[in-house]
């Protein structure tokens, strides 16, 4: 019967992985297809930064709502209809023809798509895995970045160089049918899972979100999780462009070096969750505070580099230390956060989270086009952001 439950939980976890891995790559993808469609339709780097952040701010409007909707239809459903609606507007996005259409696209990606999957991933595994295991397997699923970012660039550099980008967002189209198979054969329905989501939900179904708001704890984290993201969707976003334009390097030469990135972010968020939740369970918030300001203080240094070697190796230093910080910090509400309170108040720092990657892409457009090209600023701004994560991370009371 242990065997059983072990092998229920691993299968559980794999379909999360690779959900999450369909999550990422589509963020990743829209750094490098926007580089040939901005050429297609004349975009300037406002217009970039407007379809990049479109995404985040239907994914930030949704978010709390969406916390609601799980405890309503359950996580399961929710994580199906999000990995199959980021195939449908995949499958959409590759018949773009103006700006106003892919910006809509990709606001509805983010609001209809993404905006469910990160709470009700977690929702399943505060479900099925012990509390002192829940920091590893979330950096499990989360380490899906690391190979989304490691694979994602290598795999969709050639595709769009070659093919074209509309032929790319096919492909994840089909990629996303996929997984979306396999969540539906790798989650069945549990009664008895059913039933503990109904026990809890009629347990606590008058608590209002204004009183999962009252908790300080929760704006604690909002505050950290958007200083973060701006750091992490910054930098995803708008390498590759930096790369071309400050480095003028091709295409597939930004994807390589991002890939190295990608490769070192997959060993900080597998090993870096397993130490930190074997041996600095409830010390998360110092660990997310010094791998805040190290991986900042690298990805600041990485403007000033101009040899290419040097430059992947210190690039990855930057995602190893800040996706540790990243995982830390989104294990925390699983040791604090129960039952029917932990969905809204997920979904509220995840909003955090969300904003940090709507404001990012949207401002460094805007300094870059204010700096006639220039990175300089948007660099300080990351340096900033990671000081503030570390700042805002230590006032969080974990008990």
């Amino acid at each position: 019967m242990e065997r059983k439950e072990k092998k229920k939980t691993w299968l559980l976890l794999i379909a999360l992985f690779l959900g999450y891995t369909m999550v990422y790559i589509d963020k990743i993808s829209i750094g490098y297809s926007l580089i040939p469609i901005s050429t297609e339709f004349g975009l300037d780097p406002s217009a970039k930064g407007m379809i990049m952040s479109a995404f985040f701010l239907g994914y930030a409007i949704m978010q709390i709502p969406m916390g609601l909707v799980i405890n309503k239809v359950g996580s399961r459903i929710v994580l199906i209809g999000s990995v199959l609606g980021i195939g449908i507007f995949s499958f959409l996005f590759g018949f773009g023809t103006s700006l106003i259409m892919f910006v809509s696209l990709r606001f509805l990606t983010g609001f209809l798509a993404h905006s469910g999957f990160a709470s009700s991933a977690s929702k399943e595994v505060t479900m099925n895995i012990p509390q002192e295991k829940r920091t590893f397997a979330q950096g499990i699923l989360i380490s899906s970045s690391g190979v989304a970012s490691f694979i994602g660039p290598l795999a969709l550099s050639p595709i769009i160089t070659n093919a074209g980008w509309k032929n790319a967002y096919l492909i994840l189209t089909i990629l996303a049918v996929v997984i979306a198979i396999f969540l539906i054969i790798a989650i069945p329905r549990s009664e008895k899972k059913e039933e503990k989501i109904e026990a809890i939900i009629t347990k606590t179904d008058k608590i209002s979100i204004f009183v999962i708001w009252s908790d300080v704890r929760v704006w604690i984290l909002f505050s950290s999780s958007f200083f973060i993201n701006y750091l992490l969707y910054g930098l995803s976003s708008w390498t590759p462009s930096f790369l071309i334009a400050e480095h003028g390097l091709d295409l597939n030469s930004a994807a390589i070096i991002n890939s190295v990135g990608g490769l070192f972010m997959l060993i900080g968020s597998i090993g870096g969750s397993y130490i930190v939740g074997r041996y600095f369970q409830n010390k998360e918030k110092v660990v997310v505070a010094i791998t805040a300001v190290l991986g900042a203080i690298s990805a600041f240094s990485f403007y000033y580099i101009g040899n290419l070697v040097l430059l992947a190796i210190v690039m990855g230093f930057a995602n190893f230390f800040l996706v540790i910080s990243f995982v830390t910090l989104m294990s925390i509400p699983l040791r604090i956060f129960e039952g029917a309170k932990f969905a809204p108040s997920y979904g509220t720092l995840a909003t955090g989270g969300i904003l940090g990657g709507f404001v990012s892409p949207m401002l460094i457009g805007k300094l870059v086009e204010m700096s006639n090209g220039q990175y300089i600023s948007t660099f300080i701004f990351f340096l900033v952001a990671g000081l503030l994560t570390a700042i805002t991370i230590m006032f969080i009371k974990q008990k």
